[in-house]
């Protein structure tokens, strides 16, 4: 069995109930994170499950259409580009909504993951304020020196501050690589975002990742990315780390 898994966006078929429906994917990767793909009708809305800091983490990857989430405090707008959003766990209800005038459904990632010791000390050690919103311009960019020079690197959930999960984005135009490259510790996975192609080789294992498509790589294994020319290397990655960070946050 490949030790890469992928869920392919196009063998995704919604079966809508009220105007929702979602999808459990790579349910064998992970024990300790499920995936889920949701898709919501324009004019629907959706009131997810809350889930308190010693229960699980939860957070919301919006691929494509409009809409907005709605907050007793806040709102934010979803407008057809990449956002994540992270609620503040069980303290205030929130609502996802597809504009009435949305020419597609509202399609998102919906991901739980379980909480260690060390999540619910960074939790309460960062003191970020939540719910935390973000496009991925307002991610800070950072560097590696294993991509090319045409790739950008977006942080968008900064490590420990949510624990053992973190998430940012890489984005770039073909010709391109993202050099072989390890993590020791960490899970991780790939979220294509819309009209991109890349190849990923994992150890032996390489693989076709277009848009939409989510890959699963588990620890210890080299891993990197080529783009031929005209084509977009834009994919979100988000990523947990086995036990913790190196390093306190206190």
């Amino acid at each position: 069995m490949s030790f890469v898994q992928i869920s392919k966006r196009k063998d995704i078929v919604f079966g809508y109930q009220d105007g929702y429906s979602e999808v459990e994917i790579l349910k064998n990767a992970c024990s300790e994170a499920q995936f889920f793909r949701c898709s919501l009708l324009p004019g629907k809305s959706v009131k997810p499950e809350l889930f308190s800091t010693v229960e699980h983490t939860q957070l919301f990857l919006f691929m494509e259409g409009n809409g907005y989430i709605v907050t007793p405090r806040k709102g934010f707008n979803i407008d057809d580009k990449f956002a994540v959003f992270v609620p503040d766990y069980d303290t205030e209800p929130f609502e996802i909504v597809c504009a009435s005038d949305s020419k597609k459904p509202l399609e998102y990632i919906h991901i739980i993951t379980e909480l260690n010791e060390y999540d619910k000390h960074c939790l309460y050690a960062s003191k970020m304020r939540l719910p935390r919103f973000r496009h991925i311009e307002d991610g800070w960019e950072y560097y590696e020196s294993f991509k090319s020079e045409n790739v950008a690197s977006k942080m968008l959930l900064e490590h420990r501050n949510l624990g053992r999960v973190s998430c940012g984005a890489v984005l770039g135009t073909g010709p391109c690589t993202v050099g072989q490259h390890i993590h020791r510790e960490i899970l991780q996975w790939y979220i294509m975002l819309p009209g991109s192609r890349m190849t990923y080789t994992a150890g032996d294992e390489s693989v076709l990742l277009e848009g939409g498509d989510i890959s699963y790589t588990p620890t210890g294994y080299y891993h990197g990315s080529e783009v031929a020319p005209g084509d977009k290397l834009d994919y979100v990655w988000y990523e947990m780390v086995a036990e913790m960070y190196p390093g306190e946050i206190e």
